[in-house]
């Protein structure tokens, strides 16, 4: 009986020993950046996400999105990020030069101070003096003179919001940290500077 007892004290040893080792293991691998479910496509992607366990989306040609631990979205959002069809309507914003692909993203979400983070790869830095970077996503808003032949379903018309970005030079890629999406299409792209339409 005593041998039976033992046994079964070390079986529990190696146990614990076993679940503390993967949870440090994992917990490593998530401050490196790696130890998050990827979902990887061909200019597609559509894939859950878990608050809890937080995703990357990367649809080929150095396109990614980052949703960090922690976004108030559930345990089983199901999201599409794609390589969108057409542009956003950036002519509404006046010297809007497009940078690298329109992409479209359907999931509207407001996360707080999680910043979810797109990332398309480029070789160069598109800034140029007198320019920033921008990101212009895609809104539903009301219809007037400007922007009323981008119908929207619900009787709204597409306008354009203009969010900060950066290039980041290590890593070559243009980055746009966002507390929100509108759930429609987006655009890297450079405008003049004092420019916030």
């Amino acid at each position: 009986m005593r041998s039976m007892k033992g046994i079964f004290t070390a079986s529990l040893v190696l146990l614990a020993s076993a679940l503390a080792f993967g949870t440090t293991s994992l917990a490593q691998d998530d401050e490196g950046g790696g130890g998050m479910p990827t979902a990887k496509g061909k200019g597609k992607v559509t894939d859950a996400i878990n608050s809890k366990l937080g995703a990357l989306f990367d649809i080929g040609g150095g396109v990614t999105m980052l949703f960090p631990r922690g976004l108030p979205v559930g345990e089983s959002r199901l999201v599409t990020l794609k390589k969108a069809k057409g542009r956003p309507p950036v002519n509404l914003v006046s010297g809007f030069k497009p940078v690298g692909p329109a992409l479209d993203f359907n999931g509207a979400f407001n996360t707080g101070r999680k910043a979810m983070v797109l990332s398309v790869a480029t070789k160069r830095d598109p800034v140029t003096a007198g320019k920033r970077l921008v990101l212009a996503m895609e809104v539903g808003t009301f219809c007037e003179k400007k922007n009323q032949r981008y119908k929207l379903k619900g009787g709204l018309c597409s306008g354009v919001e203009l969010h900060d970005a950066y290039y980041d030079a290590g890593g070559k890629r243009l980055v746009a940290e966002l507390q929100s999406t509108g759930g429609m299409r987006m655009q890297f792209g450079v405008v003049p500077e004092g420019s916030d339409e």
